[in-house]
This record gives structure tokens, C-alpha cells and sequence, in this order.
């Protein structure tokens, strides 16, 4: 009766280590890069993955040993395998007092070494799943720190363009300023020409003697009236394109500042996101190496309880 119990706890037991064997071989296929930094572990579990067969095919011989009616009961007695297990331990190390060496007692040490390798295989995973989420962290706090190197470049790259508005601006400036002043000497030289134009009429009126010289004198003045005139048109014009020039670019001086406020800002964010996520890493890496080391010394308090 004990055999066969046995037998079906075994059986539930190399289900359970099938499956953790399924999961460590699924997590191995997707972190390839985790192959690649830990070959002896990857070498530590194809030696487990031998054991386990070494241990399947004792266990099949061991079944056939016990018969048929132990594979028929199999199903119906893994629910109650676990709480038998203990005392199926007992009772082989009582018939191991007694002297009295059976085929329970080697069905007993294969159980236990078969337990003891699925806890090594699950210390593996997790010590593996671990190192995994390190190397996760660490590498989008790299791309946050790349990011805000990329954000500082903008940043100095705007500032450049916002120092050469300015200097633009100030060139302008100084166009309209002495656009203003050539303004002003043609409306002087525009008053001046009718002066001269009203004083030739005045003597055009006063002397028919000199009717001649006097209209050439005012055709003179016509014409240099005219030119006067067209010359302020063109400052006027040329005023006017300036004070264009110089509303366009201040606007663009403005959307080149708030542009620079937001880049001030987005770099900040950045440099702090990554410094949090630096940080983030080292205290979750320390947070899993302290959290391995207690738990290798639990593992190591029950294996010197269970000899």
C-alpha cells in the first residue's frame, strides 16, 4: 500500500517538476541575452534536465516494479499525495532503523533528491528572473539618459538660433533708424523745393522781363519736387518693409523663446527621470541581491535541518 502511494506521489511530484522544466525552458527561449551572460548556469541546468531524466526513468522502473494497480490509482490518489508523503518518509526511515533495507526506502531517497534538485531549479529562476529586470531597468535608465543628452544638444541648438535673431533684430534696427533720418532729410529737401517753387512764381508774377528764366527756374523746381517726392516715397516704403521685417522678427523671437522655455523644461524632466530611474535600478539590484542572499541562507538552514 505504501508503494503505491508512493508511486502516485511521485508521479503528482514529476508533473510538477515537468512543468517548472517547461517554464525554465520558455524563459531561457525568450532572454537571450541571459544565455549569453550566465553560461554556467545554462550548463548547471542541462545537468539538471540529465538528473531529471535519470530520475524519470527510475521512477518508470520503480512502476513497473509495483504493478498495474498502482498506474490505476494514480489519478485518484494525487490529491492525497502530499500528505503522505510525509508520512511515507517516516515510515522508511523507521524500517531503515529496524534494518530491514526495501525498495520503499530507495523510492524515499530518489523522492527527496528529486525535491531537493526542483528547489535548486526554482532558486535558478529566480535568481535568473532577477538579473533580467536589473538589466531591463538599466537599459531604459540608459535610453532616459541618452534622451536628455538629446534634449541639452536641442537646447544649445535653439539658443544659437535665438542669439542670431537677436543679432538680426539689432541690424534692423539700425537700417530703420537710418531709414528714418533719410526720411527726414527729404521731407526737409521736399519743404525746400516748394519754398523755391513759390518764391520762382513770385517772380514769375513780379518780372515778365525775366518770364523766361524764371519758368526754367520753375520747371526746375518741379522736377525736383517730384524727385524729392519719389525719393520719400521709397523711404516710406522701405520704412514700411522694415517695420515688417522687424515685427516678423520679433514674433519669431518669441515663439523661439517659449520654444527654449519648453526645451529648458523637457531636458529637466529628462536629467530627472533618468537620475530616478539610475537610482530606481540600484536600490531594486540591491533590493534582489539581499533578498538572494536570504534566501540561499534559508535554503541552506533547511537543508542542514533536513540531514
Amino acid at each position: 500500500m505504501r508503494i503505491t502511494q508512493l508511486t502516485q506521489a511521485l508521479y503528482l511530484f514529476l508533473l510538477l517538476q515537468l512543468l517548472l522544466q517547461f517554464i525554465a525552458i520558455a524563459a531561457t527561449a525568450v532572454l537571450t541575452p541571459l544565455r549569453e551572460l550566465s553560461p554556467k548556469r545554462l550548463r548547471n541546468r542541462r545537468t539538471h534536465q540529465k538528473r531529471l531524466s535519470g530520475s524519470l526513468d527510475q521512477i518508470e522502473d520503480m512502476g513497473d516494479v509495483s504493478g498495474g494497480s498502482s498506474c490505476n490509482t494514480a489519478g485518484s490518489g494525487c490529491n492525497e499525495a502530499g500528505g503522505d508523503l510525509n508520512s511515507m518518509k517516516c515510515g522508511s526511515n523507521s524500517d531503515s532503523f529496524m534494518g530491514h533495507p526495501s525498495p520503499k526506502q530507495t523510492a524515499t531517497n530518489i523522492a527527496q533528491k528529486a525535491a531537493h534538485e526542483a528547489e535548486q531549479a526554482y532558486g535558478t529562476q529566480q535568481s535568473a528572473a532577477a538579473e533580467v529586470s536589473h538589466m531591463v531597468k538599466k537599459q531604459l535608465a540608459d535610453r532616459a539618459y541618452a534622451a536628455a543628452k538629446a534634449a541639452e544638444a536641442a537646447l544649445s541648438g535653439k539658443q544659437q538660433i535665438v542669439e542670431q535673431l537677436e543679432a538680426e533684430i539689432n541690424d534692423a534696427e539700425s537700417v530703420m533708424q537710418q531709414a528714418t533720418d533719410s526720411i527726414a532729410s527729404s521731407q526737409n529737401n521736399l519743404h525746400a523745393a516748394h519754398n523755391s517753387a513759390k518764391k520762382a512764381h513770385q517772380l514769375f508774377l513780379a518780372m515778365e522781363a525775366i518770364m523766361k528764366l524764371a519758368k526754367e527756374n520753375l520747371c526746375q523746381a518741379k522736377n525736383a519736387a517730384t524727385g524729392a517726392q519719389q525719393e520719400f516715397d521709397d523711404k516710406a516704403q522701405l520704412m514700411e518693409t522694415a517695420q515688417c521685417r522687424i515685427d516678423t522678427l520679433k514674433k519669431r523671437l518669441c515663439e523661439s523663446r517659449r520654444d527654449l522655455q519648453n526645451i529648458k523644461k523637457s531636458a529637466y524632466k529628462a536629467v530627472c527621470a533618468a537620475a530616478e530611474a539610475r537610482k530606481k535600478a540600484s536600490r531594486e539590484r540591491r533590493t534582489a541581491v539581499r533578498r538572494g542572499r536570504r534566501k540561499r541562507r534559508i535554503k541552506h538552514k533547511e537543508a542542514v535541518a533536513s540531514q
